[in-house]
């Protein structure tokens, strides 16, 4: 890993949507930053403010006025899958993961990703179902929604995965250009979207397991959220039916 240093760009970005986070995402950019800041490498923290009402931008911009490596990017509110399409299209990092406000998996977590990366994966998906992963203090609803959820979406959409939601997800530059030029997902259900992409263009794919703590003010409504994805898993569908994927993503 010592030749990363001399990429000339970050050898990872991380990209954090966040939507009124502001009472943790100090707490998340100090664990990310202090974690990332002895790295043998050069990388960046992109956070995409996706219209939030309270605090959350000023929060990240004064991070961003004192560390150059911290970014802000200031969006309307249209949902987490259309505030991580824009940080994943506006990083320069050759990896670029996909990383939940709530740090739900430590980031520490973040090294084994990058290490399926050098194996050559397209894209790494974190999982918090698989045999190894673990979980702890997750509602049993929550738990036994999901478990549906993904049943559906292995009947209809994504076969071969067990866990498609877990906010923890790396691509490569030229995966994540290509995926995310094609996503037309805003919400929750995007990650449906973009694995269903990726298994269409025959990427090579990596569900590997993760430590995962459910944590308090989840901004998932579990009834209407999980309607929405529904209706965005049918979506997905639909648009390859009428061959809205087969046209040409910028390389």
């Amino acid at each position: 890993m010592a030749a990363l240093s001399d990429l000339g760009r970050p050898y990872v970005s991380v990209i954090i949507p966040a939507f009124n986070e502001a009472t943790r995402i100090v707490p998340t950019l100090r664990e990310v930053v202090g974690f990332l800041q002895d790295k043998p490498f050069q990388w960046e923290v992109i956070v995409v403010d996706d219209g939030s009402t309270d605090d959350t931008a000023r929060i990240v911009d004064d991070w961003s006025a004192s560390n150059s490596a911290v970014k802000l990017e200031r969006a309307p509110h249209r949902g987490k899958g259309w505030a991580v399409r824009r940080g994943m299209l506006s990083a320069t990092g050759a990896n670029r993961f996909m990383c939940d406000a709530d740090l739900a998996m430590p980031i520490s977590g973040l090294d084994r990703f990058l290490d399926q990366m050098d194996q050559g994966y397209d894209v790494v998906v974190g999982s918090r179902e698989i045999l190894g992963a673990r979980r702890f203090d997750e509602p049993y609803y929550r738990h036994a929604m999901g478990r549906v959820f993904n049943w559906m979406t292995r009947l209809f959409a994504v076969r071969g995965f067990q866990d498609t939601q877990c906010g923890f997800k790396c691509f490569s530059e030229r995966v994540a250009t290509r995926l995310f030029n094609l996503q037309t997902t805003a919400g929750f259900g995007f990650d449906v979207e973009i694995l269903f992409l990726a298994k269409k263009k025959g990427l090579k794919m990596l569900e590997m397991p993760i430590d995962w703590r459910h944590q308090p003010l989840s901004k998932v409504r579990p009834g209407l959220d999980s309607a929405l994805m529904v209706r965005d898993m049918v979506r997905v569908r639909w648009n390859d039916l009428r061959g809205i994927y087969n046209r040409p993503a910028e390389d």
